[in-house]
């Protein structure tokens, strides 16, 4: 919640009237602080409880020195910034001077009692050499433990460092950068497949984002003009002309509902590479039938046809039934009134194949490879009179795909298409 602020009685005073900080009103004080405690208490009911583990609160207590130190070494690198190599060598030649420490110790303590048979200056002399060459070997021992520390430290954050580089270099511009395999069976290969496949995520992503930025600029444009030009005649001049009223009208209505159909289309587009897939087990043949069955009482003057029997698949039903009506309907824009369009399924191997096939305008060879391209028109007059974006086809290969299936055309001008779906 803000805070309200009294306001200023100059709008211009001095530079220290400007930085201090205004007053708060006593209201709003209390309204603050108990924003703050239910703020508190929200967060202390959402915080889930941390369960004691009582075996090792059991064995902290045993073995106190050793866990004394080990959350003094936790608290230790929480508070003080060093590098994990630093501190890491810093344990190590700690965990070695107290080791080597307690070991001198016994050993010059039974060695004591065992002179006590000497003589007194001949054993004093003896323990002093003992000691100090005791002292000399725990140093060395320290600076033999920091070594192995530092260098074990150094080898084991060698690949990370590699990381870090690495992620540095991923930007906006180079998403396509991937983190090299280590060469490690822990944590860290875990690690590094966890981030590519995040980055696979990622590029996707703005893949799809740019994509529909792109395409929503570069085909809205033509509808955007169209009305454009129509408002600004009908402001200039068509206001007292019926005719050409009607016509603005008519072609408005027409461009907007153009406008609808490609960014309804666009955004599902953009949304196919996050759909999951719902499997479950149904008669393909009989939801084929009850597509064609729709397409027949809407009587769009072509002769509407299924062929097939009863075939078990598992798969997306909502999926198979969007790719398998973009077809038909690109089929529709395509052939003429009277003409014929089959819809068919049949068992393949272990999989299923769906066909659509038409006897329309056909296409040709040269444009056969690129009818699955966003945006792309074999005919691009005829196909804006039809009302087709150029993005159906387009949806319906990355339908296809998301289901794990292929999709593939044969056409020939004149003669008709027919488009393929195989399913495994």
């Amino acid at each position: 919640m803000d805070e309200k602020k009294l306001p200023t009685e100059n709008t211009v005073g001095s530079a220290n009237e400007s930085a201090s900080a205004p007053e708060v009103l006593p209201a709003d004080a209390d309204k603050h602080e108990d924003a703050l405690e239910t703020i508190k208490e929200i967060k202390a009911e959402n915080t889930p409880k941390k369960k004691r583990n009582w075996f090792l609160f059991v064995l902290s207590i045993v073995f106190f020195p050793v866990t004394g130190i080990v959350l003094l070494f936790k608290w230790a690198t929480r508070k003080i910034k060093l590098s994990i190599t630093i501190k890491t060598t810093v344990i190590f030649a700690f965990l070695f001077g107290v080791l080597m420490s307690i070991y001198v110790i016994f050993i010059i303590s039974s060695i004591e009692n065992r002179l006590s048979a000497f003589g007194e200056a001949d054993a004093g002399s003896y323990l002093l050499r003992l000691k100090i060459t005791s002292v000399i070997l725990v140093a060395a021992f320290i600076a033999v433990g920091a070594a192995i520390g530092y260098i074990a430290s150094t080898y084991m954050m060698t690949p990370i460092r590699r990381m870090i580089k690495q992620i540095d270099e991923v930007g906006a511009d180079n998403l396509s950068m991937r983190l090299d395999d280590v060469d490690t069976q822990d944590e860290l290969k875990e690690l590094t497949v966890q981030i590519n496949e995040m980055l696979d995520e990622l590029e996707s992503t703005f893949e799809r984002q740019s994509n529909f930025i792109s395409d929503a600029s570069h085909e809205l444009k033509t509808p955007i003009s169209v009305i454009q030009g129509y408002a600004n005649m009908l402001k200039r001049w068509g206001k007292s002309d019926p005719e050409l009223l009607d016509e603005s009208i008519d072609t408005l209505l027409a461009e907007a509902e153009n406008m609808k159909r490609i960014v309804q289309q666009l955004l599902l587009l953009a949304k196919i590479g996050n759909l999951s897939m719902s499997k479950e087990v149904f008669d393909m043949g009989g939801v084929l039938g009850d597509v064609v069955e729709q397409y027949k009482m809407a009587d769009n003057g072509r002769n509407l046809s299924f062929e097939g029997s009863e075939i078990l698949v598992e798969t997306d039903k909502n999926m198979l039934i969007e790719s398998v009506r973009a077809l038909v309907d690109n089929a529709i824009k395509y052939t003429a009134d009277g003409g014929n369009i089959v819809v068919g399924c049949k068992k393949n191997g272990e999989g299923a194949e769906i066909w659509v096939e038409d006897n329309g305008i056909g296409m040709s060879a040269e444009n056969l490879p690129h009818i699955f391209e966003r945006f792309y028109r074999c005919d691009k007059s005829r196909s804006r009179a039809a009302g087709s974006s150029g993005l159906g086809l387009t949806i319906t290969k990355s339908i296809v795909e998301t289901m794990g299936g292929k999709i593939n055309v044969k056409s020939e001008l004149g003669k008709g298409s027919r488009f393929t779906i195989q399913l495994y």
